[in-house]
C-alpha cells in the first residue's frame, strides 16, 4: 500500500506540471578566489620571543582561479585565527583588481585576535565573495562548507593560505657561528655525561653543532640540523676508544627516532645514537643538550 500510494502522488505532480510551467532556478556563476602565499614574504611566524612574532610579514597574493571567467563585483580579504570561524577579521576590503598582493604582519595578528602570538596558531585568509548581482558566499561559515570537493580538487585550486606559528631554527640563536659555548647536558642515556654537567658545543655552521663525549682520542660529534623540518642526524662517524680493548667507538643518529630533532623556543638539541664498536652494537642512547 505504501508503494502504491508513493506511486500515485508521483503521478499527480506530473499530471499537475503543463508544458511551460516549469522554472528552473537561475544559474550564478561564482567565480573562486585563488589565495597563494608570496615567497618573497616570512612563510612562517617566528614565536621564539615576542618580537620576532612581532617581526612577521607574511605575504600573499590574491587573484581569479578562472582569469577568463565571470568577475566579482569585489572581495573582501578575512582572516581567522585558530579556524575559530565565528571570529573573523578584515585584512582588506573591497579588492576588485587581480592579481593584487598583500601582506600581514605579527603586530596586525596580535592586534586584530587581541591576544599574543604563541606556539601553535594558525592564521588563515580566505575571501568573502559579492557577485555581481549581490550575493554574498562567506570565506569561512560556521553552518556550511564554503567550497565543494570538487572545486577543492581542481589542480592548483587555493581558496585560502595559513601562516603558522613555529620556532624557526637560527643556530646564530645557539651562538655565534665559529664560537663555543658552555652548553648543559640534560639527558644523557650513554652515562658518558651526568645530568646538569656543561660541556663545550662549537656552532660550526648554520646547520651544524659538534662536541666531544669523554674517550681517548676523542673525535667530534657533528649533529646536521634540517632548517626546514628542525630535524638533527649524525652520518656515522668514530667518537674515540675507551681503552677497554674494544677498539674504536662509533655513532650514527637513528633513522626516525622521535628524539631527532632541535627545539629553538627553549634552545635545546636532541639526537638519538646509535652506539657500535668493530664487535658489536651496544644499542640506542639519547642525548639532548641546551644552550646557555
Amino acid at each position: 500500500m505504501k508503494k502504491l500510494l508513493t506511486f500515485s502522488l508521483a503521478l499527480l505532480l506530473i499530471a499537475s506540471c503543463k508544458k511551460g510551467d516549469t522554472k528552473l532556478p537561475k544559474s550564478v556563476q561564482v567565480p573562486p578566489p585563488l589565495i597563494t602565499v608570496d615567497p618573497s614574504g616570512d612563510a612562517t611566524i617566528n614565536v621564539q620571543t615576542a618580537a620576532t612574532a612581532d617581526a612577521f610579514n607574511g605575504k600573499f597574493k590574491v587573484n581569479l582561479y578562472y582569469p577568463q571567467g565571470a568577475k566579482p563585483a569585489k572581495f573582501d580579504i578575512v582572516i581567522i585565527k585558530n579556524t575559530d570561524f565565528a571570529t573573523v577579521k578584515t585584512v582588506a576590503a573591497g579588492v576588485t583588481t587581480f592579481p593584487t598582493s598583500l601582506a600581514v604582519t605579527g603586530v596586525q595578528l596580535r592586534t586584530w585576535f587581541n591576544a599574543p602570538i604563541v606556539l601553535g596558531d594558525s592564521f588563515t585568509i580566505g575571501a568573502n565573495v559579492t557577485t555581481t548581482d549581490g550575493r554574498f558566499y562567506p570565506a569561512f561559515s560556521t553552518v556550511a562548507q564554503p567550497y565543494s570537493s570538487g572545486i577543492l580538487s581542481a589542480p592548483g585550486f587555493s581558496p585560502s593560505v595559513t601562516f603558522s606559528a613555529v620556532c624557526q631554527f637560527h643556530i646564530t640563536d645557539y651562538g655565534a657561528i665559529g664560537s663555543t659555548a658552555p652548553f648543559t647536558v640534560v639527558r644523557d642515556d650513554a652515562g658518558f655525561f651526568t645530568v646538569g654537567q656543561t660541556i663545550p658545543v662549537t656552532i660550526v655552521d648554520a646547520t651544524h653543532f659538534s662536541f666531544e663525549y669523554p674517550t681517548n682520542n676523542p673525535k667530534a660529534v657533528i649533529i646536521a640540523v634540517n632548517a626546514l623540518t628542525n630535524g638533527t642526524t649524525v652520518t656515522k662517524q668514530v667518537i674515540g676508544d675507551l681503552g677497554d680493548g674494544l677498539g674504536n667507538y662509533s655513532v650514527n643518529s637513528v633513522t626516525g627516532d622521535p628524539a631527532n630533532f632541535v627545539f629553538p623556543c627553549n634552545l635545546t638539541v636532541s639526537v638519538t645514537l646509535d652506539i657500535t664498536v668493530a664487535a658489536g652494537d651496544f644499542g640506542n642512547y639519547t642525548i639532548v643538550l641546551k644552550a646557555p
